[in-house]
């Protein structure tokens, strides 16, 4: 296969991927666990796919399922595992939307806009569940 040939064969993979529909239970586990990250605390969309239950699911899978977040879901607290705000490749206002709500929560931001993720990466206790026990 031509190299040409071989990258459209992936990109139309790629996209097929993107479009297939998420199943409504990969879609209330990630919300699971993002829903437990504490204001002011952050992670990754592969921290986020690797806390997750009983599924097996990918960091891409996981931005595409905080693309779909309601308004009053904390989405703004994933993002890549550089600290980098990647929903500014798709809407330049998510992203400032999403650093407002950052910052009000105290979270820090280095030089070149990337959230400081050593400073606020979520470490929940024990497993994701432990933590859930005092609720």
């Amino acid at each position: 296969m031509e190299p040409d040939a071989a990258h459209g064969w992936l990109l139309s993979r790629r996209q097929d991927r993107e479009r297939r529909p998420i199943p409504v239970n990969v879609r209330d586990a990630v919300f699971a666990v993002v829903g437990r990250i504490p204001p002011g605390k952050v992670l990754s969309y592969g921290h986020v796919a690797d806390l997750v239950d009983g599924v097996r699911v990918t960091p891409l899978t996981v931005g595409r399922i905080m693309a779909t977040a309601d308004a009053d879901a904390p989405w703004h607290r994933v993002m890549a595992r550089d600290g980098e705000l990647v929903i500014a490749r798709r809407s330049p206002r998510l992203a400032e939307l999403q650093k407002i709500r950052l910052l009000s929560e105290g979270v820090a931001f280095d030089g070149e806009g990337r959230v400081r993720m050593d400073l606020h990466t979520w470490h929940p206790g024990g497993t994701l569940f432990d933590d859930m026990e005092g609720d």
